[in-house]
């Protein structure tokens, strides 16, 4: 149970520099959702490849496999969660006038972010449990 704790709470703090890294450049500096999305993951999956290799599974495998296959499921989630992207984009920016409420200071590119990072979540955790940080000590 401790390992699944560790793991959330290092999945909230990706989450947390991913949003931040999207919210200043995207949401605040005006810069385009895509590009800004990317560099938001990059940094979200850094601090996620260590702490998860030295505090959560201290994994002592071989660095480079495991990058490898860090570096496969970060491209292989990250394709996935730039679909959701650009579809929930596409969808809200026909619909965006009917969200007033919130689209008076939310734009329709970071509420798609949030919801893409949501399955980026889902999917990212379940490949490093049982890909890249199983345990071959």
């Amino acid at each position: 149970m401790l390992h699944f704790i560790k793991y959330n709470l290092i999945g909230i703090l990706n989450t947390l520099i991913t949003l931040l890294v999207v919210g200043v450049f995207h949401q605040c500096l005006d810069f385009p959702i895509l590009p800004v999305n990317f560099l938001g993951y990059v940094a979200g999956g850094v601090n996620s490849y260590v702490l998860n290799r030295v505090w959560n599974f201290k994994s002592k495998n071989a660095y480079l496999a495991e990058i490898m296959r860090f570096a496969g499921v970060f491209i292989l989630s990250y394709g996935i969660n730039v679909v959701v992207l650009l579809f929930f984009q596409q969808l809200f920016k026909e619909t965006w006038y009917l969200a007033s409420p919130i689209g008076s200071w939310l734009k329709p590119g970071y509420a798609a972010h949030i919801i893409a990072n949501v399955v980026y979540v889902i999917i990212s955790f379940m490949l490093y449990k049982k890909v890249v940080f199983r345990i071959n000590n």
